[in-house]
């Protein structure tokens, strides 16, 4: 059996991985570099992680494992007849193809947006720390986790860091467990501009509704936008992402998709975590077992050194278990728990949260 991989981030060489050894695998990948950790990019960009720890395989390793490895080639069409996938150096045939094709990052819509870089490759971060060594500073927009990573781990560095948010909340958390964050990260020396919408920026700084920001380097890392196009060029339906099933089925026969491009249930799973764990359920899946995917949110950060995790669902009625971890019921069932600065007890509660398990 033929098994086509787009993509080669953490969806697509975790599948590739768990098939290699039973079937015929080819990744294609746009990139002309093997796969390397993108969650440890503001690592490598604060200098805690040289460029060639970012690298766990060698190309001997995918040659190694069988694993076809095309780099530099771009998918265009998927051949849905005649099961071919186009791409822009030749025609590979499948008997299952599966999109990982991930995520780009959000650009800003503002004007004097060419002043502002992004977050998403190596290539993007080698271009920020070389800025970033020149400058010493750095003004970042957004207020989720791969900003506040980026903001943790450049003030830890001992960079200047601003983080300019438009909302009042971190992390899409309530109010209270956004400042417990926000007050760890402002310890580590991160300079917070909350309910701060960005108006425009140029060379020299950004303009904002509540006052001008002088800073020439300037990083936008408020989301993702799912690589979906391939599929919509293929006429395979999509939402904001490609539109799978318990399965990871697309609309198209023997089309699959995992990670950060896949909507299921109206939900873009957005981590490498999650594309993980989609690809170990395919892999089974393909491998002709019983298996489906029940969308579990478990997301665990470390902001310079305090860490934190969201698990499950975080609306509702929450109580404080300790100091250190809140929980949120629904009834008496705990449903789901932001844990900050204790990963073995985010752990536990992970386990307890998804399997059902009543909370001691």
């Amino acid at each position: 059996m033929r098994v086509v991989i787009v993509g080669n981030g953490p969806g697509g060489i975790e599948l590739a991985k768990n098939l290699s050894r039973e079937f015929d695998v080819t990744i294609v990948e746009r990139e002309n570099l093997p796969h390397y950790s993108r969650p440890m990019l503001s690592h490598y960009i604060a200098g805690f992680l040289p460029e060639e720890k970012l690298f766990p395989y060698s190309l001997d390793w995918y040659e190694k494992n069988g694993i076809n490895l095309l780099l530099g080639a771009e998918a265009k069409l998927i051949d849905r007849l005649r099961k071919v996938l186009v791409t822009d150096k030749g025609e590979v045939p499948y008997d299952a193809l599966v999109i990982a094709a991930g995520a780009r990052a959000r650009e800003p819509s503002i004007p004097g947006r060419e002043h502002i870089l992004t977050l998403r490759t190596l290539e993007d971060a080698k271009l920020i720390k070389e800025r970033l060594e020149d400058e010493g500073e750095v003004t970042i927009l957004g207020g989720g986790f791969i900003a506040l990573e980026l903001a943790g781990n450049l003030a830890k560095a001992g960079y200047t860091v601003r983080v300019v948010h438009r909302g009042e909340a971190l992390l899409g958390l309530d109010r209270e467990l956004s400042e417990r964050i926000r007050e760890e990260l402002e310890g580590a020396g991160v300079e917070f501009h909350l309910k701060s919408q960005a108006i425009s920026a140029d060379e020299d700084g950004l303009n904002t509704e509540t006052g001008y920001i002088p800073g020439k380097l300037k990083v936008c890392a408020f989301g993702i936008v799912p690589n979906r196009e391939l599929a919509v060029k293929s006429g395979i339906h999509a939402g904001r992402g490609i539109l799978v099933d318990d399965h990871l089925r697309t609309s198209a026969r023997d089309v699959y998709a995992i990670g950060d491009c896949a909507e299921l249930g109206g939900i873009i799973g957005g981590t490498a975590k999650t594309a993980v764990e989609q690809a170990k359920v395919l892999a089974r899946i393909l491998a002709g077992e019983e298996a489906s995917y029940v969308p579990f949110r478990s997301a665990f950060f470390k902001f310079a050194d305090f860490s934190v995790a969201v698990i499950g669902q975080i609306r509702g009625r929450g109580e404080w278990l300790d100091e250190k971890a809140r929980v949120f019921y629904d009834g008496e069932r705990a449903i789901g728990a932001v844990v900050l600065g204790d990963l073995r007890k985010a752990l536990r509660l992970e386990k307890i949260i998804r399997e059902g398990l009543p909370l001691d």
